[in-house]
């Protein structure tokens, strides 16, 4: 009898107690069954720890003690997993029953498939979410066309996700997927959203009713911060010299703007946090771009075919204005 190759299921967890019975649920009650799933927990103080203790006690913790963020917690648990594929799938999820079968058919079909999505519905089912996520040359998602990374269910060749070196570990959140997906195009491999793989999602993700759309100042240093950092790890030295000047025009004036406007923290808090952020951690920057570099086998031009060449920024600004900043 042919065994099917396992699959590692890495979910990070942060106080998301609410949601894990019924993540863990319809991943146990799915088709595939050669699963063993990973939980890292970051320091949760709502009793997650003990309900998987108790109730899931095939399920392998590690506990981080701390908030350490997605990509540091989703490594974490990588290096526990034994499988020949990692799913690196968000808490806040339901999993369809075909789910990671479909998913491990994609793979096996292609071999320069080295990342596999879903499409992502709302969390009762209503609405899809998204089918992959466009982004734009600056890496800013809000964008139309061909999807460029996935978000809250990436799953991934395990030899893959170690020669690429897994997650950044200094994106603590918003923005580690479209880096990591940035990366496997450069080295040659496929993103694709997997037909007939869904899941459902409870997500903060914009809709369509965009007059909702709100943020946060740390979520706006997050978006900032990884942005630049993926601009300067990603893109080749000619492909810098045009792009960051750009960004830094659009970066420049929207700080204008929120000046004029006399939201300075906003200024202080995102922007030039972000600059001082990445100017710390230039030298690790540049340590990874080196290895990028020295792996990438697609170029620029070929990348950017697939990424909008308008800013999905000034996209966003037509339609909703400058967001509501919490």
């Amino acid at each position: 009898m042919k065994v099917e190759p396992l699959v590692s299921i890495i979910i990070v967890n942060f106080n998301g107690k609410r949601y894990l019975k019924y993540c863990f649920d319809s991943l146990y009650q799915g088709s595939y069954k050669n699963i063993e799933i990973i939980l890292g927990d970051n320091g949760s103080s709502d009793g997650s720890l003990e309900i998987v203790r108790s109730q899931y006690k095939d399920i392998r913790i590690v506990d981080n003690e701390k908030n350490l963020g997605l990509s540091i917690a989703s490594n974490k648990g990588s290096c526990l997993a034994s499988g020949e594929y990692l799913f690196f799938f968000n808490n806040d999820t339901i999993a369809d029953k075909g789910l990671i079968a479909n998913l491990i058919t994609a793979m096996k079909s292609d071999a320069r498939l080295g990342i596999a999505g879903c499409k992502t519905y709302t969390y009762e089912g209503s609405s899809l979410i998204n089918a992959g996520v466009p982004c734009d040359i600056f890496g800013y998602p809000y964008a139309r066309g061909k999807p460029f990374y996935v978000d809250a269910g990436i799953f991934i060749r395990k030899d893959l996700f170690h020669h690429l070196g897994g997650f950044d570990e200094a994106m603590f959140l918003y923005g580690e997927d479209r880096d990591i997906c940035w990366r496997c195009w450069l080295s040659g491999y496929k993103v694709e959203v997997v037909e007939g793989a869904k899941f459902f999602h409870d997500s903060a993700c914009i809709t369509e009713n965009l007059r909702a759309y709100q943020t946060s100042i740390n979520k706006r240093f997050w978006g900032e911060f990884n942005a630049l950092r993926s601009i300067l790890k990603n893109y080749s030295l000619s492909g810098l010299f045009f792009i960051l000047p750009l960004y830094m025009f659009i970066n420049l004036s929207e700080i204008l703007v929120f000046i004029l406007k006399g939201d300075f923290r906003i200024v202080k808090e995102a922007y030039l946090k972000s600059y001082k952020e990445n100017l710390r951690l230039i030298k690790d920057t540049l340590r990874l771009r080196k290895r990028i570099q020295k792996q990438r086998v697609v170029s620029d031009f070929s990348l950017i075919k697939n990424m909008q060449k308008i800013s999905g920024k000034f996209i966003l600004l037509t339609k909703i204005g400058f967001p509501k900043v919490g």
